[in-house]
């Protein structure tokens, strides 16, 4: 069974309601209430800032590597409505393509010191809300991926159609999501091992994007 895009941004929707927690009082609308407030980071920009990166360079990351071009997803990615760049944060919900085969990047990156720095705030803000995941459900199996920025896992969404990427790296904290045929629960372990060069290409153009 076949299953459309739009369920990328149901899931960034969902998770950009936390990524919005870092955006100044107005910017960021109603969230759920399951999602806990975020206080590490502050309501201002910083004049300067722990972090590896400032921005991504477009509104949405452009896919050149040889990954995509191997799935069909090249070029820029469609931006979702949830798209925000201020001088405090930059959070970015893109897609590439519907159906099997489909891409979504949700991304955010903390331009403001705060109690802690940009880079530590981000580490515990991505740890919490990963681990969060796994608590409700919302990730049914998942792997640590080694070797690939700051931390990584590789892991399942609970609609069995979507393998997830979240990396950590820096002040910069982003998924991606690859769509595939509906999976069984005994093919789970199979599906991550056979995707898993798939999603890090996919990251590598993200990444590739960030200054």
């Amino acid at each position: 069974m076949v299953r459309r895009v739009g369920r990328f941004s149901r899931l960034a929707r969902a998770s950009l309601s936390v990524l919005m927690l870092a955006l100044p009082a107005g910017c960021a609308g109603s969230r759920p209430p399951e999602r806990e407030s975020q206080t590490t980071v502050p309501a201002v920009p910083t004049t300067s800032f722990t972090g590896r990166w400032t921005k991504l360079a477009g509104v949405c990351p452009t896919l050149t590597g040889a990954t995509a071009a191997s799935v069909g997803r090249t070029g820029a990615g469609k931006p979702g409505p949830g798209n925000v760049d201020t001088p405090v944060a930059q959070i970015v919900n893109c897609t590439w393509g519907e159906g099997e085969k489909s891409v979504g990047v949700l991304l955010s990156l903390n331009r403001s010191d705060g109690p802690l720095p940009a880079d530590q705030a981000t580490a515990q803000q991505f740890q919490r809300f990963f681990d969060r995941y796994v608590a409700d459900g919302s990730t049914v199996y998942w792997k640590p991926e080694p070797a690939l920025e700051d931390k990584a896992y590789l892991s399942i969404h609970k609609d069995r159609v979507t393998i997830k990427l979240s990396i950590l790296s820096s002040n910069a904290e982003f998924t991606v999501y690859y769509q595939v045929a509906e999976l069984e629960r005994s093919a789970w372990d199979d599906a991550l091992a056979e995707h898993r060069e798939i999603l890090r290409g996919l990251a590598a153009d993200v990444l590739d994007d960030l200054r």
